[in-house]
């Protein structure tokens, strides 16, 4: 899958209590709301102490990943990408035993809000130069945009996709997803599942939850279409990891 990406061991604080997160998020209390994101997620899923029976009955309709068991669960996991530039920070990385050895599970944790910038964004980073601004900035802003289209190539190389027709996709599916293979081939693993847990509100058919349809489109596009919320898709090999992507829909905390 081209250069592999070399971390530094991961020391962790287990957690007792749903706010112990709040440390790690980008905007710490500004993060933790009830009815948004990292409140409902980290509420969930430790209230469970497992799975929640929703990302059961979904993770269930693949027979590999049938009676899944939680071994460990990581909030906020931070995974070294290709070429410069910030890692990606899962909400919740979780390594799970399998039948046929351990795997790894990705959750992105979502309500309402985008999966932030569009690739077709993202790849332009800062503003074009401006009347009057120094050299150096220039260069600089010309090496940052150089290197943000070698990741995300690097990133549709791991997923064995054509870069191009993605600029009205979320550039954050790519790098959360390919987080999972990476931290996949960190632990040994076979095999990962990415699934985004959704606290949005779910409205009567035909209509679908928030976010859904750009998710949608994104495991379309590479190859491992979700066509309905509560589904699980096909497997694909990526990079030697047998890859899943799914959406669970959830109800908010009361």
């Amino acid at each position: 899958m081209g250069e592999d990406i070399v971390s530094m061991p991961n020391f962790q604080i287990a957690i007792e209590k749903p706010e112990e997160i709040i440390p790690r998020l980008g905007k710490q209390e500004l993060h933790w709301k009830q009815g948004r994101s990292a409140y409902e997620l980290s509420t969930s899923w430790i209230q469970a102490k497992g799975f929640p029976p929703s990302v059961r009955a979904v993770l269930d309709q693949a027979d590999e990943w049938r009676d899944a068991e939680l071994l460990e669960g990581f909030f906020e996991r931070e995974t070294e990408l290709p070429a410069r530039g910030r890692p990606s920070q899962t909400d919740l990385l979780a390594l799970v035993r399998l039948k046929g050895g351990n795997a790894i599970l990705g959750v992105e944790g979502k309500v309402d809000e985008p999966f932030g910038e569009l690739v077709e964004d993202w790849l332009k980073g800062k503003p074009d130069e401006k009347a009057g601004e120094p050299p150096e900035a220039t260069a600089a802003r010309q090496r940052s945009t150089r290197n943000r289209r070698e990741r995300f190539n690097a990133l549709c190389g791991i997923l064995e996709i054509d870069p191009a027709d993605s600029d009205g996709l979320y550039y954050q599916l790519f790098h959360r997803t390919c987080a999972s293979i990476y931290e996949a081939k960190r632990f040994e693993c076979k095999r990962a599942i990415v699934l985004v847990h959704s606290f949005a509100a779910i409205p009567e058919a035909p209509l679908k939850p928030a976010c859904f349809e750009d998710f949608s489109a994104f495991t379309t596009k590479i190859g491992m279409p979700v066509i309905r919320p509560g589904a699980i898709s096909t497997s694909k090999t990526c990079a030697g990891i047998e890859l899943r992507l799914g959406w669970v829909s959830d109800k908010p905390s009361s």
